[in-house]
């Protein structure tokens, strides 16, 4: 599933809901893929929620993460609270 470019300048009021709406069915098809594995959906969410707030303060230390290339699995060990060890 992709997700469009987007469709309004960031100075525009409905850009955030824009965005809400294309990372929706994307995020619908883990919650699906992760119930067919047994998961349960409210634990699914939970678990995603948990994920983002990691992200958001990984983000917060790095913001532009895609400007170094050779840094790609910082957010990932990160996420799993491994402090950079793979």
């Amino acid at each position: 599933m992709m997700i469009d470019k987007p469709k309004y300048p960031v100075s525009h009021e409905d850009r955030h809901f824009v965005c809400q709406e294309e990372v929706e069915g994307p995020l619908k098809v883990i919650i699906d893929q992760a119930n067919m594995h047994g998961w349960g959906t409210l634990e699914v969410i939970s678990a995603i929620e948990e994920v983002m707030k990691h992200l958001r303060l990984a983000y917060a230390e790095h913001p532009d993460p895609a400007e170094d290339p050779t840094d790609s699995n910082e957010g990932h060990a990160f996420i799993h609270g491994r402090g950079g060890a793979e």
